[in-house]
């Protein structure tokens, strides 16, 4: 920008400049021409002719300039230089001499030579002044004060998009990372909206089997004390259900509040070389592996590279999921690794059942299980959902090729250069 302004200035500074200097000598021109030239006299001439005639002749001549004598007498007369006397005139050069309409142009030609040149300079400055504004200063100031529209309209689906090397284009790229980053904010915060939400929405409904088994028990008991017919048989068995539901109930609320504290955990970065990294972690779970009889496959689909990722988080979610796999897993539980545009993707899969149908199809609630026991309600998966979004990634779940169930794990790295 301060390059375009100089070029703007000087630019305008030249075309002043050759604009006064031409006026200015036009208007001398003009004074020239109207005001005779000091060096400029009347060349009068009388001449006595031989028959005693005496004759005048006059010419405006410039002095030190040779004048042609034979134009101041008549042709077929015969004149000596004896007999002829010359006479040098001084003709007045000065303003008083001229014509009124002479004067006029005159003075106002002087005028020119002083107003015109302040004329241009102002101009120039306008018009330099407007064109910079209008090519320079507009279109970045314009697009700043529709994003600024945009941001207090709470719309933030918009780009700033001026591409130009210059301090407003390096204003107005600062101003579309701060839209990016308030947009992802934004992003992130209603995400956790979304899964507060669908946890309150889990919540209600898994809590909905417990307290109406609860309410039938009471009212049971109820029924029976007021027909009179309850033994203690009876009444030691409903205790009993009601025992195993109430502990169902707090074992959930435990759950939750697990839950609530992995949502607060923080990630902390570590650099980690790949897939060595990877090798070991598989590695690790062989132990666990062989004690259900199962057998452990990986593939790694990466080159050596260093990226910083949290290990403690990604340990907690691979343990989770294979913990899930195991049980399900007739004989072998494959591990597969990627790096593609800065995400690390870990699929665990198995050669179980897989996922039914009615789990597919709810795969936003946020607490995934399809144990009727209510020995695990879930805990595993949802807990890895919330730790690999809080990587900046994502969990998924779907059925592979031949049946099994498979999880798909998304986190973002930053690879080191």
């Amino acid at each position: 920008m301060k390059r375009a302004f100089i070029c703007a200035v000087a630019t305008t500074m030249f075309l002043v400049f050759a604009a006064s200097v031409l006026t200015i000598y036009g208007c001398y021109r003009i004074q020239k021409v109207i005001l005779p030239d000091s060096q400029e006299v009347w060349l009068n001439t009388r001449t006595v002719t031989a028959d005693g005639r005496v004759l005048k002749g006059g010419q405006r001549v410039i002095l030190d300039e040779p004048a042609q004598v034979g134009m101041l007498v008549p042709t077929g007369v015969d004149v000596t230089l004896e007999n002829t006397e010359f006479i040098i005139e001084k003709i007045e050069s000065g303003f008083v001499a001229l014509r009124p309409k002479q004067k006029f142009v005159y003075r106002m030609a002087g005028i020119s030579m002083v107003l015109f040149p302040f004329v241009y300079s102002i101009t120039g400055i306008m018009l330099c002044a407007w064109w910079f504004y209008r090519k320079e200063l507009s279109p970045p100031i314009q697009v700043l004060a529709d994003a600024t529209k945009h941001i207090r309209e709470q719309d933030l689906d918009f780009t700033v998009d001026y591409n130009r090397n210059d301090e407003l284009g390096r204003l107005c790229t600062a101003f579309e990372e701060m839209r990016q980053a308030l947009y992802d904010n934004n992003r992130q915060l209603w995400n956790m909206i979304e899964q507060r939400r669908i946890l309150q929405a889990s919540v209600a409904h898994d809590l909905r089997n417990p307290i109406a088994i609860v309410e039938g028990y009471v009212e049971y008991m109820q029924q029976c004390l007021a027909d009179g017919n309850l033994n203690d048989e009876e009444l030691r068995h409903t205790l009993s259900n009601l025992a195993v539901t109430a502990k169902r109930l707090e074992h959930y609320t435990d759950y939750i509040r697990d839950l609530n504290a992995i949502e607060e955990t923080e990630t902390k970065y570590s650099v980690v070389q790949l897939p060595d990294f990877l090798r070991r972690a598989t590695e690790s779970l062989l132990f666990l592996a062989e004690q259900h009889s199962l057998e452990i496959a990986y593939h790694f689909a990466i080159s050596e590279c260093q990226v910083k990722l949290d290990e403690q988080i990604f340990y907690r979610i691979v343990e989770n999921i294979f913990s899930n796999a195991i049980r399900y897993a007739k004989s072998k539980v494959n591990f597969g690794y990627f790096l593609t545009d800065g995400m690390l993707m870990i699929t665990i899969s198995d050669d179980g059942k897989g996922f039914s149908r009615a789990m597919l199809r709810k795969k936003n609630t946020f607490l995934y299980s399809e144990d009727k026991t209510g020995e695990h309600m879930g805990l595993g998966l949802a807990t890895s959902r919330v730790l690999s979004q809080k990587h900046g990634g994502s969990l998924e779940f779907s059925n592979i090729s031949s049946g099994g169930a498979c999880v798909t794990i998304k986190l973002a790295v930053h690879k080191m250069s």
